[in-house]
């Protein structure tokens, strides 16, 4: 990670779904812990663990469980539901310690995203925002172009809290020097997550989301700023 002692404005970027290629990491993870297991390894399977772990994240943005009991705890579900012949045959904290070195090599960008993040770093200064495990987001970020081009990295499992929680957002900003949050624009994907935590911390928000994705109705989800792609997010702060 780049310091930088500039005044320029701030930009907090979500990384799962806005800059990184969560998706096909997570495939390639499941697929491969599921194979050297030897347990079913095919797209139904992917799909079972996209819908259990969803589950988990949410428990977790939500306080309802942690970091630590996520690791394990969504695999013994996918077991569970999927093959219940299984249970108590797998190692879950082998199974689990597979999935994270998998996915931590999973160092993927979306389209368009180094290009933007180098233009965004002439202008504003970069800080990085996730929710996630440290021991796979800090070596995937490591190992993608937008390490050399961000100042801060923030990670809920080191926090010990997650988004939409103030206590993540007040440590992005201690961070970054204790900005004026009007000066911060977060960019994420999620309206839960990145939109009603920036907004709840009185930051600008933008939300990255595709075309067919209907506005949100609550005001408390409704971001200052909508945009298809990364792409298109230097142009929108450029004015």
């Amino acid at each position: 990670m780049v310091r930088s002692g500039g005044q320029s404005p701030w930009v907090l970027l979500d990384l799962d779904g806005t800059v990184l290629d969560y998706d096909r990491a997570e495939r390639e993870a499941v697929l491969g812990t599921l194979a050297a297991a030897s347990l079913p390894a095919d797209g139904d399977m992917v799909a079972r663990y996209r819908q259990v772990n969803a589950r988990h994240w949410s428990a977790l943005e939500r306080g309802a469980t942690t970091a630590a009991r996520l690791r394990t705890e969504r695999w013994a579900e996918l077991i569970v539901e999927a093959v219940p012949e299984r249970e108590g045959d797998v190692d879950l904290a082998a199974l689990a310690s597979a999935y994270v070195a998998h996915l931590a090599a999973g160092a993927y960008l979306l389209p368009d995203a180094a290009e933007a993040v180098a233009e965004l770093a002439g202008t504003h200064r970069i800080a990085y925002i996730t929710n996630g495990l440290a021991d796979v987001q800090r070596p995937r970020l490591a190992a993608s172009p937008l390490a050399d081009l961000g100042e801060v990295l923030i990670i809920s499992d080191e926090v010990g809290a997650a988004k939409p929680a103030a206590a993540i957002f007040q440590a992005a900003l201690r961070a970054m020097g204790e900005p004026d949050p009007r000066t911060v624009t977060m960019v994420g994907d999620s309206l839960s997550a990145d939109i009603a935590g920036g907004r709840a911390a009185g930051l600008p928000t933008v939300w990255v989301a595709p075309e067919e994705q209907p506005d949100p109705t609550d005001p408390a989800l409704r971001p200052e700023h909508r945009i298809t792609t990364i792409g298109e997010l230097p142009g929108l702060l450029r004015g």
